[in-house]
């Protein structure tokens, strides 16, 4: 048997293809340099022939050879070399990297908000569910995922929380939550309304919050980003949960309490 081409071949190489793009989520220093090549790297994609410069071909225009290679070495370097999101990193930079990490990765945005007063956030396709699981939570199951029950729905979703801001201490009455901290983090965690202590989090920690768990989520400090991968677990499979399905009993942006 030709192991090359069976599927199992193909969803190998599609995971660890996509393993190498996890790599591009190192968080670093951002320098101006940086800031320029992203910009450079950006505009040449959007822009040139209103397409993706990596499918322009020389046959379509004159300098598409020259502008290719040109995108490539940018590719390269930012590869290698991604900017870190730091205080002085703009907010709409910060979220157009992450919208392009996940396009990179080849992810559906089903849903996205980047006027949250404490960051933005991305909640993606639930097909693509298995292969985020996979990627950002290593040996979990889905059943696991699931708690125990076959017939709910996972949503995949990232966060990404400006330096110095933090969401509201809040509970949901239709979902529980995992998350994985991809940056330096915090939060706190209670299964009561008192708040407690705040936790720091590092990079690859992962936290499961059961239906009802007071959590709130914040960056690390006043100076860097925090970016994190969740999963929402529904736990109602007639009314699945939404960004509406939030209790807040404490919020610095003075939000209603439903």
């Amino acid at each position: 048997m030709n192991m090359k081409n069976t599927p199992d071949h193909g969803r190998n190489k599609a995971a660890l293809d996509s393993a190498e793009k996890l790599e591009q989520l190192v968080i670093g220093q951002t320098t101006t340099l940086q800031l320029i090549v992203w910009r450079m790297r950006t505009f040449l994609r959007d822009t040139v022939a209103k397409k993706d410069v990596l499918n322009v071909e020389a046959s379509q225009l004159k300098t598409g050879k020259v502008v290719k290679l040109t995108y490539r070495k940018i590719d390269t370097f930012m590869t290698h070399y991604f900017p870190g999101l730091v205080k002085t990193t703009p907010k709409t930079v910060a979220v157009k990297r992450l919208k392009d990490m996940i396009d990179e990765l080849g992810y559906s945005v089903v849903d996205a908000n980047d006027r949250k007063p404490w960051g933005a956030y991305f909640r993606l396709a639930d097909a693509e569910v298995e292969r985020f699981i996979k990627e950002f939570f290593p040996g979990l199951s889905l059943e696991k995922a699931r708690l125990g029950h076959d017939d709910v729905a996972l949503s995949p979703k990232f966060l990404l929380v400006s330096p110095g801001k933090r969401l509201s201490w809040q509970f949901h009455h239709r979902r529980a939550e995992r998350w994985r901290f991809l940056t330096e983090g915090s939060y706190y965690l209670s299964d009561t309304d008192v708040v407690g202590e705040r936790v720091k989090a590092h990079p690859g920690t992962v936290l499961q919050f059961q239906q009802g768990d007071r959590h709130r989520l914040c960056s690390a400090n006043n100076n860097t980003y925090t970016l994190v991968a969740e999963i929402w677990q529904h736990t109602d499979p007639i009314r699945p949960s939404n960004e509406s399905d939030i209790v807040r009993l404490a919020d610095d942006y003075h939000r209603s309490g439903l």
